[in-house]
């Protein structure tokens, strides 16, 4: 949370707070009074105390009558508590009966990535599908259709997954509303070590007899070079499958028999295409 300002009882007031886990705490100042306070609290369930007190002696150090902060505080808290048992009372309401998943649990298990949010893990442990986020670990149970729930937890609340699939059938995202919007995780591909990568670089001729290159750069990723066309990339799929950025429903797979490169297959809904190795 950034610095902000408020007019407390007729004065400008600055403040700013942070949290962790377990440890809460919030500096403000009046500028124009040249007061100031700053309150640490240990304890999640008395995280609120923050406001409670730094309000309690600003109003002892201008001389003003206390305000029953803490009954008033207390009287929201209450009520708010009361309000989300009845929201989670009606929670599932939307959920269609007697569906079940696309997949079988194993296939929804990997890890997923997100640019800003990182790693989500999906684990599976005895025939349930586990929630593993920034330490946040809980089990999952089916909701309907692709989507998995957590149990709505004292501490950490409830999380909503719903996993998607690609134009292959395979279970490669996850969809979860975070802050104020929703973000797409992306499955992470088991990366081939470097000595594989460089077995798939080279030469390879289509039907046609047009020749293009597959090209190993210094970062460890591949790249289809033709003559005449821009340099498409070749994003790690599954094994020795790859797709570039322009079509998810188009896999590049290389052909491997008994530990030599023989091929690329290009395959889409329209048909597959083999290349030969050079």
């Amino acid at each position: 949370m950034g610095r902000q300002t408020a007019s407390y009882r007729g004065r400008l007031l600055t403040y700013h707070g942070g949290d962790l886990p377990g440890f809460h705490s919030q500096v403000s100042f009046m500028p124009r009074e040249h007061i100031g306070v700053l309150i640490f609290v240990i304890g999640n369930h008395c995280a609120s105390l923050y406001n409670t007190v730094s309000y309690n002696v600003y109003e002892r150090l201008l001389g003003l009558d206390q305000t029953p902060w803490s009954e008033r505080l207390l009287e929201i808290r209450l009520k708010g508590k009361q309000a989300g048992k009845e929201a989670r009372a009606k929670a599932g309401a939307e959920r269609v009966a007697n569906t079940k998943p696309s997949h079988d649990l194993a296939d929804y298990a990997g890890e997923y990535e997100h640019p800003a949010y990182g790693i989500l893990k999906i684990g599976l442990k005895e025939g349930q599908l586990q929630f593993d986020f920034h330490k946040v670990q809980l089990p999952m149970t089916h909701f309907h259709y692709d989507r998995f729930d957590t149990p709505d937890d004292e501490q950490y609340g409830k999380w909503s997954v719903n996993f998607g699939t690609n134009p292959q059938g395979d279970v490669d995202k996850v969809v979860m509303s975070l802050d104020e919007a929703e973000a797409t995780f992306t499955r992470k591909p088991v990366t081939l070590d470097r000595a594989m990568l460089e077995k798939l670089a080279g030469t390879y001729e289509t039907a046609t007899g047009v020749k293009f290159q597959v090209v190993l750069k210094e970062d460890g990723t591949l790249f289809l070079v033709t003559p005449g066309q821009p340099e498409e990339m070749l994003i790690p799929y599954k094994g020795l499958k790859f797709r570039t950025k322009q079509f998810s429903d188009v896999v590049f797979e290389f052909v491997l028999e008994n530990g030599q490169v023989k091929g690329l297959k290009q395959r889409s809904p329209a048909g597959e295409y083999i290349s030969k190795r050079k």
